[in-house]
C-alpha cells in the first residue's frame, strides 16, 4: 500500500525535510519518503520504518542502515502526554506574556494550545519540537502551535500569511458558519511548508491557498499547475 500523503508530510517534518542517509535538504535537494526495511523485505508503513531521502539516495538505495529505525523511532514519539502538554502550555504563557503583558489570557486560547500539543503529540511530532512550536506560537500571538515549526522569518511570514488567507476564506465559503479544525491547519500548514521547501515563490503559494481555501482543501499542491507540481516533487 502506498504512503498517504499525510503520512508523507508527518515524516518530512518529523526529519525536518533532510535526507536521512547523505544529509542533503530541501529545496536543494528533491525529498521522498523512503521504507528503511523495504516493503518486499517485510517493511511496514509505521513511522519508525519511514525516512526522508533525497531523490538520489531513494533510487540507488540497496540495503538498511543497521540500527537506523531504531533512532528514528526514539526520536519521534514523545514519553508522556500529560506532562507535555503541562510544559507546552507554560512555555507558550511565558512567550505570549512576554510580549502582550496587557493582553488577558482566556481558556479559550490555552485550550487550543492544548489541542494544538495532543494533536501534534498523535501525529507522532517529537517532544523538542512541539516546545519550540510553542515558543514560538506565544511569541507571535498565536494559538494554533502547529503553525511555528519554521523558525526562519521568510517562511513564518509566508506560512502566517497563507493561513491567514486560507482559513478566512474556508469561513467565508461556509457562510461564515464554522471554521476548519485543528487536523485541517497541520496539514495545511504542513502542505504550504512543503511548498516553500520545493523552492516555490510567495505569489504561487498565495494563488494556491487562495483556490485551496475557497474549496475547503487542505492540500495546496492539489491547486498547482501540474508542471509546477512535477517539477517541484509536489
Amino acid at each position: 500500500m502506498a504512503v498517504s500523503k499525510r503520512l508523507r508530510y508527518e515524516i518530512l517534518r518529523r526529519d525536518r525535510y533532510t535526507c536521512r542517509y547523505c544529509g542533503a535538504s530541501a529545496p536543494d535537494a528533491p525529498m521522498r519518503v523512503d521504507h528503511v526495511t523495504p516493503v518486499a523485505l517485510g517493511g511496514t508503513d509505521h513511522p519508525s520504518n519511514l525516512v526522508a531521502a533525497c531523490e538520489p539516495c531513494n533510487s540507488g538505495k540497496t540495503s538498511t542502515i543497521e540500527g537506523f529505525v531504531d533512532a528514528v523511532q526514539d526520536d519521534s514519539v514523545p514519553p508522556s502526554i500529560e506532562v507535555l502538554i503541562e510544559e507546552t502550555e507554560r512555555l507558550w504563557v511565558d512567550a505570549y506574556t512576554s510580549v502582550y503583558p496587557s493582553r488577558e489570557i482566556t481558556l479559550t486560547q490555552l485550550n487550543d494550545v492544548r489541542n494544538g500539543a495532543r494533536d501534534m503529540y498523535g501525529l507522532g511530532m517529537s517532544a523538542d519540537l512541539i516546545r519550540r512550536s510553542a515558543t514560538v506560537a506565544g511569541f507571535k500571538g498565536d494559538t494554533f502551535i502547529c503553525l511555528t515549526e519554521i523558525s526562519d522569518p521568510d517562511w513564518l511570514a509566508i506560512t502566517s500569511e497563507s493561513f491567514r488567507v486560507w482559513r478566512s476564506l474556508w469561513f467565508s465559503s461556509t457562510g461564515h458558519a464554522s471554521w476548519p479544525d485543528m487536523e485541517d491547519i497541520l496539514l495545511f500548514e504542513c502542505s504550504v511548508e512543503q511548498a516553500i521547501n520545493a523552492g516555490l515563490d510567495r505569489v504561487t503559494i498565495l494563488r494556491a491557498v487562495t483556490l485551496t481555501g475557497h474549496a475547503r482543501g487542505v492540500y495546496i499542491e492539489d491547486y498547482l499547475d501540474p508542471a509546477v507540481r512535477e517539477r517541484c516533487g509536489l
